[in-house]
Protein backbone atom coordinates (compact mmCIF):
# COMPACT_ATOMS: atom_id res chain seq x y z
CA UNK A 1 0.00 0.00 0.00
CA UNK A 2 2.76 2.38 0.94
CA UNK A 3 4.70 1.52 -2.22
CA UNK A 4 1.64 2.12 -4.36
CA UNK A 5 1.20 5.54 -2.76
CA UNK A 6 4.82 6.47 -3.54
CA UNK A 7 4.39 5.44 -7.18
CA UNK A 8 1.16 7.45 -7.42
CA UNK A 9 2.86 10.58 -6.04
CA UNK A 10 5.75 10.16 -8.51
CA UNK A 11 3.33 9.89 -11.41
CA UNK A 12 1.42 12.98 -10.31
CA UNK A 13 4.63 14.97 -9.97
CA UNK A 14 5.83 13.84 -13.37
CA UNK A 15 2.54 14.78 -15.01
CA UNK A 16 2.51 18.11 -13.19
CA UNK A 17 6.05 18.89 -14.32
CA UNK A 18 5.26 18.11 -17.92
CA UNK A 19 2.16 20.26 -17.84
CA UNK A 20 4.32 23.40 -17.44
CA UNK A 21 6.36 22.73 -20.58
CA UNK A 22 5.31 24.49 -23.77
CA UNK A 23 4.19 22.07 -26.45
CA UNK A 24 6.56 21.76 -29.38
CA UNK A 25 5.42 23.40 -32.60
CA UNK A 26 6.05 21.27 -35.70
CA UNK A 27 9.21 22.45 -37.48
CA UNK A 28 7.53 22.61 -40.89
CA UNK A 29 4.95 24.99 -39.49
CA UNK A 30 7.59 27.26 -37.93
CA UNK A 31 9.62 27.27 -41.14
CA UNK A 32 6.56 28.05 -43.25
CA UNK A 33 5.37 30.83 -40.93
CA UNK A 34 8.84 32.36 -40.79
CA UNK A 35 9.17 32.38 -44.57
CA UNK A 36 5.70 33.86 -45.02
CA UNK A 37 6.48 36.64 -42.54
CA UNK A 38 9.81 37.32 -44.25
CA UNK A 39 8.16 37.58 -47.67
CA UNK A 40 5.60 40.01 -46.25
CA UNK A 41 8.36 42.18 -44.71
CA UNK A 42 7.20 41.26 -41.21
CA UNK A 43 10.81 40.79 -40.22
CA UNK A 44 10.39 40.83 -36.45
CA UNK A 45 7.83 38.02 -36.67
CA UNK A 46 10.07 36.13 -39.07
CA UNK A 47 12.98 36.36 -36.64
CA UNK A 48 10.78 35.10 -33.80
CA UNK A 49 9.58 32.09 -35.85
CA UNK A 50 13.07 31.17 -37.03
CA UNK A 51 14.48 31.47 -33.52
CA UNK A 52 11.71 29.25 -32.16
CA UNK A 53 12.56 26.69 -34.82
CA UNK A 54 16.19 26.72 -33.73
CA UNK A 55 15.27 26.49 -30.05
CA UNK A 56 12.80 23.64 -30.42
CA UNK A 57 14.34 21.77 -33.35
CA UNK A 58 18.09 22.60 -33.46
CA UNK A 59 18.87 19.66 -35.75
CA UNK A 60 16.09 20.31 -38.27
CA UNK A 61 17.07 20.23 -41.94
CA UNK A 62 16.24 23.93 -42.25
CA UNK A 63 18.17 25.03 -39.15
CA UNK A 64 21.24 26.38 -41.00
CA UNK A 65 19.09 28.29 -43.48
CA UNK A 66 17.05 29.67 -40.57
CA UNK A 67 20.22 31.10 -39.01
CA UNK A 68 21.05 32.85 -42.28
CA UNK A 69 17.51 34.16 -42.63
CA UNK A 70 17.62 35.61 -39.13
CA UNK A 71 20.66 37.64 -40.16
CA UNK A 72 18.98 38.73 -43.39
CA UNK A 73 15.85 39.73 -41.50
CA UNK A 74 17.85 41.85 -39.06
CA UNK A 75 19.49 43.60 -42.00
CA UNK A 76 16.20 44.17 -43.82
CA UNK A 77 14.65 45.52 -40.61
CA UNK A 78 17.44 48.11 -40.33
CA UNK A 79 18.85 46.53 -37.18
CA UNK A 80 22.40 46.64 -38.45
CA UNK A 81 24.36 45.88 -35.25
CA UNK A 82 22.21 42.77 -34.74
CA UNK A 83 22.69 41.84 -38.41
CA UNK A 84 26.47 42.12 -38.03
CA UNK A 85 26.37 39.87 -34.97
CA UNK A 86 24.09 37.33 -36.66
CA UNK A 87 26.07 37.19 -39.92
CA UNK A 88 29.28 36.91 -37.89
CA UNK A 89 27.85 34.03 -35.85
CA UNK A 90 26.78 32.25 -39.03
CA UNK A 91 30.25 32.64 -40.51
CA UNK A 92 31.93 31.23 -37.40
CA UNK A 93 29.52 28.30 -37.10
CA UNK A 94 29.55 27.40 -40.81
CA UNK A 95 33.08 28.13 -42.11
CA UNK A 96 32.58 25.98 -45.22
CA UNK A 97 29.11 27.20 -46.15
CA UNK A 98 28.53 27.99 -49.84
CA UNK A 99 26.76 31.16 -48.63
CA UNK A 100 29.89 32.81 -47.21
CA UNK A 101 30.28 35.23 -50.14
CA UNK A 102 26.77 36.50 -49.51
CA UNK A 103 27.44 36.67 -45.76
CA UNK A 104 30.61 38.75 -46.22
CA UNK A 105 28.85 41.03 -48.70
CA UNK A 106 26.01 41.68 -46.27
CA UNK A 107 28.46 42.28 -43.44
CA UNK A 108 29.92 45.00 -45.64
CA UNK A 109 26.45 46.39 -46.36
CA UNK A 110 25.60 46.38 -42.65
CA UNK A 111 28.66 48.47 -41.85
CA UNK A 112 28.04 50.66 -44.87
CA UNK A 113 24.53 51.40 -43.63
CA UNK A 114 26.13 52.93 -40.53
CA UNK A 115 28.35 55.30 -42.51
CA UNK A 116 27.86 58.95 -41.64
CA UNK A 117 29.03 62.22 -43.18
CA UNK A 118 32.71 62.46 -44.07
CA UNK A 119 33.46 64.73 -41.10
CA UNK A 120 32.66 61.86 -38.73
CA UNK A 121 34.56 58.76 -37.69
CA UNK A 122 35.17 56.59 -40.75
CA UNK A 123 35.45 53.22 -39.01
CA UNK A 124 32.21 51.91 -40.60
CA UNK A 125 33.55 52.81 -44.05
CA UNK A 126 36.86 51.09 -43.30
CA UNK A 127 35.13 47.94 -42.02
CA UNK A 128 32.77 47.84 -44.98
CA UNK A 129 35.66 48.21 -47.42
CA UNK A 130 37.49 45.30 -45.75
CA UNK A 131 34.53 42.95 -46.20
CA UNK A 132 33.94 43.96 -49.82
CA UNK A 133 37.63 43.46 -50.58
CA UNK A 134 37.49 40.03 -48.97
CA UNK A 135 34.60 39.02 -51.23
CA UNK A 136 36.51 40.23 -54.30
CA UNK A 137 39.69 38.40 -53.26
CA UNK A 138 38.09 35.10 -52.21
CA UNK A 139 35.24 34.80 -54.71
CA UNK A 140 36.36 36.93 -57.68
CA UNK A 141 34.06 35.24 -60.20
CA UNK A 142 30.90 35.38 -58.12
CA UNK A 143 28.02 37.80 -58.59
CA UNK A 144 28.74 39.02 -55.05
CA UNK A 145 32.21 40.10 -56.15
CA UNK A 146 30.78 42.32 -58.87
CA UNK A 147 28.41 43.91 -56.39
CA UNK A 148 31.26 44.33 -53.93
CA UNK A 149 33.35 46.21 -56.48
CA UNK A 150 30.62 48.81 -56.85
CA UNK A 151 30.11 49.11 -53.10
CA UNK A 152 33.83 49.29 -52.44
CA UNK A 153 34.08 52.26 -54.78
CA UNK A 154 31.49 54.07 -52.65
CA UNK A 155 33.48 53.31 -49.49
CA UNK A 156 36.70 54.54 -51.05
CA UNK A 157 35.04 57.76 -52.16
CA UNK A 158 33.83 58.35 -48.62
CA UNK A 159 37.26 57.69 -47.14
CA UNK A 160 38.96 59.89 -49.74
CA UNK A 161 36.49 62.69 -49.12
CA UNK A 162 37.29 62.49 -45.42
CA UNK A 163 41.01 62.92 -46.13
CA UNK A 164 40.39 65.71 -48.64
CA UNK A 165 38.19 67.57 -46.15
CA UNK A 166 40.94 67.41 -43.54
CA UNK A 167 43.48 68.66 -46.10
CA UNK A 168 41.18 71.58 -46.92
CA UNK A 169 40.78 72.30 -43.21
CA UNK A 170 44.54 72.49 -42.75
CA UNK A 171 44.85 74.76 -45.77
CA UNK A 172 42.30 77.15 -44.29
CA UNK A 173 44.39 77.27 -41.12
CA UNK A 174 47.63 77.91 -43.09
CA UNK A 175 49.06 74.56 -42.02
CA UNK A 176 50.55 73.69 -45.41
CA UNK A 177 52.81 70.92 -44.21
CA UNK A 178 49.93 68.97 -42.67
CA UNK A 179 47.74 69.61 -45.72
CA UNK A 180 50.39 68.25 -48.05
CA UNK A 181 50.74 65.15 -45.88
CA UNK A 182 47.05 64.47 -46.47
CA UNK A 183 47.46 65.08 -50.21
CA UNK A 184 50.28 62.53 -50.34
CA UNK A 185 48.03 60.01 -48.58
CA UNK A 186 45.27 60.66 -51.13
CA UNK A 187 47.68 60.17 -54.01
CA UNK A 188 49.07 56.89 -52.69
CA UNK A 189 45.82 55.34 -51.37
CA UNK A 190 42.96 56.92 -53.34
CA UNK A 191 44.36 58.24 -56.64
CA UNK A 192 41.15 57.38 -58.53
CA UNK A 193 38.69 59.10 -56.18
CA UNK A 194 36.75 62.18 -57.22
CA UNK A 195 37.76 63.85 -53.96
CA UNK A 196 41.40 63.44 -55.00
CA UNK A 197 40.70 65.19 -58.30
CA UNK A 198 39.26 68.19 -56.46
CA UNK A 199 42.20 68.24 -54.04
CA UNK A 200 44.68 68.19 -56.93
CA UNK A 201 42.96 71.15 -58.54
CA UNK A 202 42.95 73.11 -55.28
CA UNK A 203 46.63 72.40 -54.62
CA UNK A 204 47.55 73.31 -58.19
CA UNK A 205 45.98 76.72 -57.65
CA UNK A 206 47.76 77.05 -54.31
CA UNK A 207 51.15 76.17 -55.80
CA UNK A 208 50.60 78.63 -58.64
CA UNK A 209 49.82 81.40 -56.14
CA UNK A 210 52.98 80.52 -54.20
CA UNK A 211 55.12 80.71 -57.34
CA UNK A 212 55.84 76.96 -57.27
CA UNK A 213 55.25 76.09 -60.92
CA UNK A 214 56.60 72.53 -60.79
CA UNK A 215 54.13 71.56 -58.07
CA UNK A 216 51.28 73.23 -59.95
CA UNK A 217 52.18 71.53 -63.24
CA UNK A 218 52.50 68.08 -61.65
CA UNK A 219 49.19 68.47 -59.79
CA UNK A 220 47.36 69.47 -62.99
CA UNK A 221 49.02 66.70 -65.00
CA UNK A 222 48.07 64.11 -62.39
CA UNK A 223 44.50 65.36 -62.46
CA UNK A 224 44.36 65.19 -66.26
CA UNK A 225 45.89 61.70 -66.41
CA UNK A 226 44.01 59.98 -63.59
CA UNK A 227 40.68 61.75 -64.03
CA UNK A 228 40.31 62.42 -67.76
CA UNK A 229 36.49 62.52 -67.59
CA UNK A 230 36.27 64.69 -64.48
CA UNK A 231 34.74 68.17 -65.03
CA UNK A 232 37.99 69.76 -63.81
CA UNK A 233 40.16 67.77 -66.23
CA UNK A 234 39.38 69.99 -69.21
CA UNK A 235 40.47 73.07 -67.28
CA UNK A 236 43.62 71.25 -66.15
CA UNK A 237 44.51 70.41 -69.77
CA UNK A 238 43.89 74.00 -70.81
CA UNK A 239 46.15 75.33 -68.09
CA UNK A 240 48.86 72.83 -68.90
CA UNK A 241 48.90 73.58 -72.60
CA UNK A 242 50.28 71.21 -75.25
CA UNK A 243 53.78 71.11 -73.74
CA UNK A 244 52.93 70.51 -70.08
CA UNK A 245 50.19 67.93 -70.63
CA UNK A 246 52.55 65.18 -71.79
CA UNK A 247 55.43 65.62 -69.35
CA UNK A 248 57.52 63.45 -71.70
CA UNK A 249 55.01 60.60 -71.32
CA UNK A 250 55.98 59.86 -67.72
CA UNK A 251 53.49 59.26 -64.93
CA UNK A 252 53.23 62.56 -63.04
CA UNK A 253 51.80 61.05 -59.82
CA UNK A 254 55.01 59.56 -58.33
CA UNK A 255 56.87 62.70 -59.38
CA UNK A 256 54.30 64.81 -57.56
CA UNK A 257 54.57 62.67 -54.43
CA UNK A 258 58.36 63.08 -54.48
CA UNK A 259 58.07 66.81 -55.12
CA UNK A 260 55.70 67.24 -52.18
CA UNK A 261 58.25 65.49 -49.99
CA UNK A 262 60.91 67.92 -51.16
CA UNK A 263 58.70 70.96 -50.65
CA UNK A 264 57.72 69.87 -47.15
CA UNK A 265 61.33 70.28 -46.05
CA UNK A 266 61.28 73.97 -46.93
CA UNK A 267 61.49 76.42 -44.06
CA UNK A 268 58.24 78.28 -44.72
CA UNK A 269 56.34 75.01 -44.36
CA UNK A 270 58.00 74.13 -41.06
CA UNK A 271 57.29 77.48 -39.42
CA UNK A 272 53.65 76.86 -38.62
CA UNK A 273 51.56 79.38 -36.67
CA UNK A 274 50.13 76.66 -34.41
CA UNK A 275 49.30 72.99 -34.27
CA UNK A 276 45.76 72.32 -35.39
CA UNK A 277 43.82 69.14 -34.67
CA UNK A 278 42.08 67.40 -37.53
CA UNK A 279 39.26 66.60 -35.11
CA UNK A 280 38.32 69.85 -33.34
CA UNK A 281 35.75 69.83 -30.58
CA UNK A 282 32.20 70.12 -31.81
CA UNK A 283 30.94 71.87 -28.71
CA UNK A 284 32.56 75.26 -29.19
CA UNK A 285 30.56 78.45 -29.23
CA UNK A 286 30.40 78.73 -33.01
CA UNK A 287 29.70 75.05 -33.57
CA UNK A 288 32.15 75.15 -36.47
CA UNK A 289 33.74 71.97 -37.76
CA UNK A 290 36.51 71.61 -40.29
Amino acid sequence: MRRALVVLVAVVLAVGGCSHKKPLIPPDRLWSEGNKAFEEDAFELAIERYKTLLDQHPFDANAEEAELKIARAYYMAGRHPEAIAAFGDFERMHPTSPNLAEVEYHLGLSYMAQMRTTDRDQEPSTNAQSYFKNVIDRWPQSSWAEKSRLRMKECRESLAKHEADIAAYYLRHKNLRAAEARLRFLLTDYPEADATAQALYDFANLYASRKEPEGATLALATLARYHPEHPLAADARRLLGPEGAGLDGTDPLPRLVDRIGEMQSQGDRRKLPSTVSAYPDTGNASGQRY
